[in-house]
């Protein structure tokens, strides 16, 4: 069994209320659904009150989960539509920084440094344009799918993945562009 799937009789004591077999879906499913929702908000403190909500939402409704999906895919969704409402409540968040990052490998420190240009662009753009890149681009949500969480239409999905998307383009390629000029800089001994 991997890390998102639930068994049975878990499920099955959760939904009769064993507060045990909730502790043990949480313990389960906390760090994923703390990462979705910093993810989609860019502001760890508000993720995990959204986590906290989404859990109860969970444990509330878990009756309602019929198990024709995985687990994972069911509270990935209540995570989700908790986040996308709190967006809405507070348009303004603090940025998520990556944490202190060691690399074992030169290959492994170039990857890690794109990764970390990705979370600077993205911490750049609009709330909405966040959430809307990394639910369709990370987490695979169809246009359909984000459009409803908003509860706008799939041209605003659409769009705002299109704008996103070239928003961060130019923003890779200016702070490649500044390493590069940084870099024969120091090679020729020019100061820029």
């Amino acid at each position: 069994m991997t890390q998102y799937e639930l068994d049975e009789m878990t499920l099955a004591a959760a939904r009769r209320g064993d507060v045990r077999a909730c502790e043990r879906i949480y313990r389960q499913f906390h760090a994923p659904a703390f990462n979705v929702a910093a993810r989609v908000l860019n502001c760890r403190e508000t993720a995990r009150d959204v986590t906290q909500e989404a859990f109860i939402t969970a444990f509330r409704r878990i009756g309602q989960f019929r198990g024709d999906a995985p687990f994972w895919g069911w509270m990935k969704r209540v995570v989700v539509n908790h986040a996308i409402s709190a967006l809405r409540k507070q348009p303004s968040a603090e940025v998520v920084t990556f944490e202190d990052f060691r690399a074992s490998s030169e290959g492994e420190q170039d990857s890690i440094g794109r990764a970390m240009d990705l979370e600077q662009a993205l911490a750049h753009l609009g709330p909405e344009d966040r959430a809307v890149v990394w639910l369709y681009d990370v987490e695979g949500y169809r246009h359909e799918e984000i459009a409803e969480q908003f509860g706008m239409t799939v041209s605003f999905s659409k769009t705002r993945l299109a704008r996103a998307r070239k928003t961060l383009r130019e923003l890779i390629g200016r702070h490649e562009q500044s390493d590069e000029m940084t870099f024969e800089s120091h090679n020729t001994g020019l100061v820029t």
